[in-house]
């Protein structure tokens, strides 16, 4: 196996998933509403939360191995060796172990653990969280998402309206994701008999009820989530409205035949509440965190590079005029 092709594992792209985005998102919001100091603090958390996504990858991609093959998806990490895909999982957790005990939170410590614990039951043969249809959704929407951002309120000491907000959108963000996933991947899980939500209620009735229940509910728990970063973070409102003139002008496009959309089941008036809470948001706030703080440039670097479907999107966009669906793979 060459070298290049595990350099192109999805698995280190971890660190440029919305899960990742809309944790940056969590802690940058905190540090600037508290008016908190901690860079180093900061920028522990963000590693160990980019190694907790990476793990769930490659946890997942681990116990996937032969129904992937099945399903015909060509993954790098398929052709390394056991006991080095082994190796990478268990060097992972004992550096976050090492920041764990550094950080010394108990509570944090202890939630996190259950997330991990949690997400890797997700996969893992015997309970297999992810072919237990309804309650899969449930775990992974906890385990990708809102027990993550919920660690980092309960770090910070921060509790209030805010947190239930941030809470629930995450929750409702990450369902969406996993829903929109199991669709596209129905026919592929039919063959290989992986029982997901979608497979035990049937495609047609998985997209009715994300259309009419998941959608509108989801809709409106990110308008409150946008609304109170504009409210909280000064300036903020200019990226709100910049990003809404924009959409106007795809939408248009769109109805026009000018740009073509890969997306089939997220409906386009979803997209620049997309893009606020996942890219515009986090980038913004690490502009102003530098601008309170230097120290926080290792931050900002992040942030940027975590963004790296978001540029690859906007050429492809430029480029061919189509809006492509973003999907982490080896590519």
């Amino acid at each position: 196996m060459s070298l290049r092709a595990i350099i192109k594992y999805r698995g280190w792209k971890a660190w440029q998933t919305h899960d990742m985005h809309v944790t940056l998102l969590a802690i940058f919001y905190i540090l600037l509403v508290d008016h908190i100091f901690e860079p180093l603090a900061a920028t522990i958390l963000v590693l160990i939360f980019g190694l907790y996504f990476m793990c769930g990858f490659l946890i997942n991609d681990f116990f996937d191995r032969a129904s992937d093959i099945e399903a015909g998806k060509i993954r790098a990490v398929q052709e390394l060796p056991r006991w080095m895909f082994i190796g990478i999982i268990l060097a992972s957790i004992l550096v976050i172990i090492i920041f764990l005990w550094y950080l010394s939170n108990i509570f944090f410590a202890v939630l996190y653990g259950f997330s991990f614990f949690l997400g890797t039951l997700y996969s893992t043969p015997f309970v297999r969280f992810k072919e237990r249809g309804f309650v899969g959704i449930v775990i992974n929407a906890l385990t990708e998402k809102m027990l993550p951002v919920l660690a980092i309120f309960i770090f910070f000491n921060h509790f209030g309206i805010d947190t239930i907000i941030f809470i629930i959108t995450t929750f409702l963000l990450q369902t969406i994701e996993i829903m929109t996933h199991q669709i596209y991947d129905y026919e592929a899980d039919q063959k290989t008999g992986t029982r997901t939500f979608a497979i035990d209620v049937g495609k047609e009735k998985a997209l009715k009820l994300f259309s009419s229940v998941i959608v509108p509910l989801s809709l409106f728990f990110m308008i409150l989530l946008c609304s109170l970063i504009a409210i909280k973070i000064p300036y903020a409102v200019f990226i709100v409205i910049a990003v809404a003139i924009v959409y106007l002008v795809i939408g248009i496009l769109v109805s026009k035949g000018r740009l073509h959309m890969e997306e089939k089941i997220l409906p386009l008036y979803m997209s620049p509440l997309y893009l606020l809470i996942n890219n515009a948001f986090p980038l913004l706030l690490a502009l102003f965190l530098i601008n309170a703080s230097p120290q926080y440039i290792l931050l900002l670097v992040v942030a940027f590079v975590s963004q790296y479907y978001l540029f690859k999107q906007l050429f492809i966009l430029i480029r061919d005029g189509i809006i492509p669906r973003t999907e982490i793979a080896d590519t």
